[in-house]
């Protein structure tokens, strides 16, 4: 009976075994520790060859005092003995998986998007992390004028047209523009990309910041503005009519009349007064006897009676 007492014990000892090792030997590539791993048990049945205690019948004899047993009497008592026999036994384990959302991919659980990220990465379940200058579900999509940085998410500082870095937001400024926001014109004297061209206009004419072009200053022509107005005009891009009579000379910037020797007035309408000649009547006459003093060269026309120079 004791040598059936510790068979018996032996194989519950190694039944038990066989469950814990089935609870701890559960081994899986992922990274237990990984925050994306979920746990669950789960139950599977095994075939195992299990003792008992098998009763059985034992007959032995003992002295009694029936005569007609010859003194021998049959006895009866119940024995067991240890017997084997197979059965199903339910087990328990601890099986890991990535949740729901992840994938296994080598020792950790990646997040799966069903749309493949073009320009960005997976970061969480059908999540994409877009990389600068792209935008959409899927980052597919470029961001537009107006737009920069991850999923497109920062406005634009520019002005003037200027075109924004999808990927950084800065400004790449317009012909004639310069700033950090292209907010400022081409300082005077340089125009174009940049403001690195140098303006070629003369005479105090102004650039324009974009193209270059000379804007003349009153009385001026020309592609970098460096011929006076025709005779006969004057003032802003040569516009304006000469009103000066008698062949007096019109300033190309002012229209202001330079008269002819023997003229005068604002227009040069008016002749040198009785007695002066000469540029703006400016010098007297110094003809004698009554002679006339030519307006223009001063030169003196005798009366009659009389000669010489005055």
């Amino acid at each position: 009976m004791m040598e059936m007492g510790v068979s018996i014990r032996c194989h519950t000892m190694l039944l038990w075994a066989v469950i814990f090792c089935s609870l701890l030997c559960f081994t899986s590539s992922t990274n237990l520790e990984d925050p994306n791993l979920c746990s669950h048990w789960e139950s599977y049945s095994v075939t195992v060859q299990e003792s008992y205690a098998h009763p059985f019948d034992q007959v032995y004899y003992s002295s009694c005092s029936d005569i007609l047993k010859w003194f021998k009497c049959t006895k009866h008592r119940v024995s067991y003995r240890v017997a084997y026999r197979r059965g199903q036994k339910t087990m328990y384990r601890r099986k890991s998986q990535c949740c729901q959302g992840f994938y296994e991919n080598g020792e950790i659980c990646a997040p799966h998007c069903t749309e493949s990220c073009v320009h960005g990465r997976c970061t969480a379940p059908n999540t994409c992390q877009c990389e600068p200058g792209w935008g959409g579900n899927n980052c597919s999509s470029a961001c537009d004028s107006t737009h920069w940085g991850p999923h497109c998410s920062n406005r634009c500082q520019c002005v003037n047209g200027a075109l924004c870095n999808p990927i950084s937001g800065a400004c790449v400024c317009s012909r004639g523009f310069r700033g950090w926001r292209c907010e400022l014109q081409c300082e005077p004297g340089s125009y174009g990309h940049g403001c690195q061209q140098k303006c070629q206009c003369q005479n105090a004419a102004q650039c324009h910041h974009m193209s270059g072009e000379c804007r003349c200053s009153p009385g001026y022509m020309g592609a970098f503005c460096e011929e006076h107005c025709p005779a006969g005009k004057h003032g802003p891009q040569c516009e304006e009519r000469c009103s000066c009579h008698n062949e007096a000379v019109c300033h190309h910037v002012t229209g202001e009349c330079s008269c002819p020797p023997g003229w005068t007035g604002k227009l040069c309408s008016q002749s040198c007064p009785q007695g002066t000649f000469g540029p703006n009547c400016s010098h007297e006459c110094q003809c004698h006897n009554n002679g006339l003093c030519s307006a223009s060269s001063g030169r003196c026309l005798c009366g009659p009676g009389y000669t010489g120079d005055r």
